[in-house]
């Protein structure tokens, strides 16, 4: 399938320059994403190769999500959702503005959805 990396050093143009390669899709258009060096930092990126994306991420051991971000048409990122615990919240989500991460805010019901479709995607 095909890559996704992030437009922001513009070097995505070809699957040579990015980081992270699609695995799989979810019925619901999750794309399932994994790092291309797996000792690489586990994270998503900060914009999308595809507009109007969501992007799921699995921890490295493979069991559970680390994270799922969503993003707009132009490729940025909207909200990232953690499954760790800060400041006592549980699983949480990060609002972006600017390309930076705001305080962390409670899970609304539409991004547990998100979380249980890639849970259950097989």
């Amino acid at each position: 399938m095909g890559g996704n990396g992030s437009f922001a050093r513009k070097t995505t143009a070809s699957e040579a320059g990015r980081r992270w390669k699609t695995v799989t899709i979810t019925s619901s258009g999750i794309k399932i994403l994994e790092l291309k060096n797996p000792k690489s930092s586990l994270k998503l990126p900060e914009e999308s190769h595809s507009p109007n994306s969501v992007y799921a991420i699995f921890n490295k051991s493979g069991k559970g999500v680390k994270a799922i971000a969503k993003y707009d048409a132009d490729g940025k990122k909207i909200f990232e959702i953690h499954t760790t615990d800060h400041d006592g919240l549980g699983a949480h989500f990060h609002p972006w503005k600017d390309g930076h991460p705001l305080d962390a805010q409670p899970l609304t019901k539409s991004m547990k959805k998100l979380i249980d479709d890639v849970l259950n995607f097989k």
